[in-house]
């Protein structure tokens, strides 16, 4: 390398640093108040939200016109609220908890009552606010609680070309819920699996019962977890094939101490599971060393369970901790971080969102709720995060079920602190020029500067804009480098 070559690189190895931004929460809806159960706009949103056509589209348990609920939509910047359907009890769907699922301009949801049997429907609707039931899940025996199918889905369904695959928190052979398929016409229904009889005394058997979280699917395979349950009687994690076969338990939860309710593994999964590179990642409600449930990730075979973090123990007194409890949506994963929201805990016993690598370092609170007034139930910002994050850009989008101005919910974004960029690769190109490689925050927009010389009143120069990609990585190319002596660059996101 000669000299001029040696000086070039270590001007570009003296500075790499980039100017983080702040968390700070935004109020997109607060859910207006209940005359005799019913409202314009819905209350208790317990679902998560989900983009389509530049709006977040959502779904209220209860309220609305017949006190159903509802299912809305709102812009990222709060531009525009519009709760375009309300739903009305049987025969019409009532009470949806679980995620939308989107298709083009239309949704495909899933309502736990209403229906022709009043124990719930699928759903197929568009923002419109047309809806129509593709399904009317099967009355239920009064003595037994049992059906052909299962009842009350809460989750949200996994798409796959013409064909959905859902759960029932309900119903089927067992009265424990089943794993479902049906066509995007409602033509076809196949009930998959019925999970199997609890043992009456331990609360056991063999395949987990009541499954709440919902389903992904990798190939022609299915995971999913059951929220009660199998060997420890504390749920279970599973996969089976598109056609319910192959059924296999990946992971049994251990009992509880029955003094101290803790464990090693956590209980009771009632979120459903992100996938990446062949490991599964998931929340548990309860158990732990904390009693307050746990981030764990399982390799898809079965393999590597691991805890990534155990939520602390809430104070018995002002029901707060450090870092929320009982996570009960599903995780987000953007590149290596994980993002969730707990319920309960934080500072204000009212919830908190959480970040964490996929290695378990770097837990983080990203935001606790305010605690709500005593009296009737309200605060600023909501309480009781229990839907699933949605990420648009540099900021989370999601739901309260109580809190806010009518103590009935609201739809918030959240900025993400964005991470420090560093230069992780230089290639000086043979024509001169000198490309470098960075890595900052997913999605990030973030601005690229140089100067010649360091010091209190250098002067920094704008050079490129650039926007990293999920992974947070992005690339600039200087033409210039090959004019000057020495070089300094720096990177700041925005």
């Amino acid at each position: 390398m000669n000299p001029y070559h040696r000086l070039f690189y270590l001007g570009l190895l003296s500075l790499a640093t980039a100017m983080p931004g702040r968390a700070g929460i935004t109020v997109l809806h607060s859910f207006s108040s209940l005359n005799n159960g019913t409202n314009q706009d819905g209350a208790y949103p317990a679902a998560g939200l989900v983009q389509s056509g530049g709006v977040l589209c959502g779904s209220t348990a209860n309220g609305g016109l017949k006190g159903a609920g509802t299912v809305f939509y709102v812009a990222p910047d709060a531009s525009s609220f519009n709760a375009f359907r309300s739903f009305a009890n049987a025969p019409d769907a009532a009470n949806p908890e679980g995620d939308l699922a989107v298709s083009g301009n239309a949704f495909f949801g899933t309502s736990l009552g209403g229906g022709i049997s009043g124990v719930g429907t699928v759903f197929l609707g568009s923002t419109n606010g047309s809806v129509s039931l593709i399904r009317s899940f099967s009355v239920v025996s009064a003595d037994a609680a049992t059906n052909s199918g299962g009842a009350s889905p809460g989750a949200l369904l996994v798409l796959s070309a013409n064909t959905l695959f859902g759960t029932t928190t309900a119903g089927g052979a067992a009265a424990n819920g089943t794993v479902f398929s049906l066509s995007t016409n409602g033509s076809i229904f196949a009930d998959l699996h019925d999970f199997s009889v609890l043992d009456s005394n331990t609360g056991t058997n063999t395949d987990g019962a009541l499954p709440g979280g919902g389903l992904i699917l990798s190939g022609n395979t299915l995971y999913g977890t059951a929220s009660a349950g199998g060997s420890g009687g504390a749920g279970v994690v599973f996969s089976m094939n598109m056609s319910g076969g192959s059924f296999t338990v990946l992971h049994n939860f251990t009992p509880l101490d029955p003094v101290t309710a803790t464990n090693a593994d956590g209980a009771f999964p009632s979120s459903g599971l992100v996938l990446s590179n062949g490991v599964l990642y998931g929340t548990t409600l309860a158990g732990g060393f904390g009693r307050s449930g746990v981030i764990y990730s399982i390799g898809t075979d079965g393999n590597s369970f691991t805890v990534l973090h155990h939520f602390t123990s809430i104070d018995p007194t002002t029901r707060t901790n450090t870092d929320g409890a009982k996570p009960a949506a599903n995780l987000l994963l953007a590149g290596s971080t994980l993002y969730g929201s707990a319920p309960a805990g934080g500072s204000g016993a009212s919830g908190t969102v959480f970040s964490v690598s996929t290695n378990g370092t770097q837990f983080q609170t990203l935001y606790n709720f305010s605690a709500v007034n005593s009296g009737n139930g309200t605060n600023a910002d909501g309480a009781m995060p229990d839907g699933d994050l949605a990420q648009v850009g540099t900021s989370l989008y999601g739901t309260t079920s109580a809190g806010g101005f009518k103590a009935v919910g609201t739809v918030f974004s959240l900025a993400l602190p964005l991470l420090p960029a560093v230069i992780t690769q230089i290639v000086h190109n043979p024509d001169g020029s000198v490309t470098l490689s960075f890595l900052g925050s997913p999605n990030s927009t973030n601005v690229i500067q140089a100067t010649t010389a360091l010091g209190p009143f250098a002067s920094w120069q704008n050079l490129s804009t650039n926007t990293a990609d999920s992974g947070g990585s992005w690339q600039f190319t200087d033409p210039t480098a090959s004019l000057l002596p020495v070089q300094f660059y720096r990177s700041y996101s925005r």
